[in-house]
């Protein structure tokens, strides 16, 4: 889809030559906002808050999985002594706890992965009023984002990335 953008607005401009290349030119610059979500300020604070909750999240599970080698081992070490009613329990109780853990994984992966898309959402929607901001004010034309459009070359003189973390760090703070 953004592809499909990308390939209108160059067409339009080649188009209409005259609106990129008429009396005034025009300023096109183009931003990498992935570099911008790593290298500014919030971006590295949000990584390290979701690097910590990552880690949580790790012990939590690392836990639960001893838990569980525990039960189990405990389980093949009183195989013998127990009647079939109590080893048939016993195995339930494991099986049980298997899936729960199974699910905690599952359920942990998946809320890991909503946390990250939202504070990445987030960052980008922060850094886009910037951009924005700097678009209007630099009186660009067009302003491209290096990662999600078809730019195979770009000279450096157009990137506005530091402009833009520069920018962002100093209205967060």
């Amino acid at each position: 889809m953004k592809d499909l953008s990308l390939v209108f607005i160059l067409t339009l401009v080649l188009s209409f030559p005259n609106l990129a290349l008429g009396d005034n030119p025009k300023e096109i610059g183009y931003v990498d906002l992935q570099k911008a979500l790593n290298t500014s300020i919030s971006g590295k604070e949000a990584r390290k808050n979701f690097s910590n909750k990552v880690k949580k999240t790790q012990n939590l599970l690392e836990a639960k999985q001893k838990e569980l080698k525990e039960l189990k081992d405990s389980l093949e070490k009183q195989s013998f002594i127990l009647s079939e009613d109590a080893r048939n329990e016993k195995e339930r109780e494991y099986q049980n706890r298997m899936r729960d853990y199974q699910r905690l994984i599952k359920d942990s992966q998946e809320e890991l992965k909503r946390e990250e898309a939202e504070m990445v959402k987030k960052i980008y929607k922060e850094l886009r009023v910037v951009v924005d901001k700097i678009g209007k004010k630099g009186n660009y034309t067009i302003i491209f984002e290096k990662n999600a459009s078809a730019i195979l070359y770009a000279s450096d003189t157009v990137d506005l990335t530091d402009d833009v973390i520069k920018a962002y760090d100093e209205q967060k703070k």
